[in-house]
């Protein structure tokens, strides 16, 4: 299975309701799951936490934010402020993929230990593009509604 990382606007009261009880995060999740509302990366989270630190992003959207609940092994999930989400999401559609990667090895990512074991497929960070592309429309929206994003690694 391995770790994957999602995503999930929420509206400031429901952020509230999982600062007090961030087990729900769960059940906000499934509810979202298929809508504009939820994003999952799958594995593609390390790459692009590696290429978003390369590029020099402000706010670190993969292992950034402020930790909503302790760590455990589902996490725990880490939530963004609506001024943060659309910092993230100017610096992402000014920051297309080709700009993201340009001039990376992906050698360079197999070095770094950067999950999952993949980079030696030619076609690896078509897998990872794919993803930024999600997410570059689900910050999008979050920005527009001005919502909090929250996010989890499991």
């Amino acid at each position: 299975m391995g770790m994957c990382g999602a995503y999930l606007r929420v509206t400031s009261g429901e952020l509230r309701e999982l600062s007090e009880k961030p087990e729900r995060y769960w059940e906000y999740a499934e509810k979202a799951a298929g809508t504009e509302r939820a994003v999952d990366i799958d594995k593609a989270w390390h790459a692009l936490w590696f290429l978003v630190g390369r590029a020099g992003f402000e706010v670190d959207f993969v292992l950034g934010g402020a930790l909503l609940g302790e760590a455990d092994s589902d996490g725990p999930p880490r939530w963004f402020t609506a001024d943060e989400v659309r910092t993230i999401s100017a610096e992402m559609t000014r920051t297309g993929f080709d700009q993201l990667s340009q001039g990376l090895e992906l050698s360079e990512l197999d070095a770094e230990g950067i999950y999952p074991s993949i980079w030696d497929e030619p076609d690896a960070l078509d897998y990872v593009r794919g993803y930024y592309d999600e997410l570059v429309t689900f910050f999008a929206g979050a920005a527009k509604a001005e919502e909090p994003v929250v996010t989890i690694i499991t």
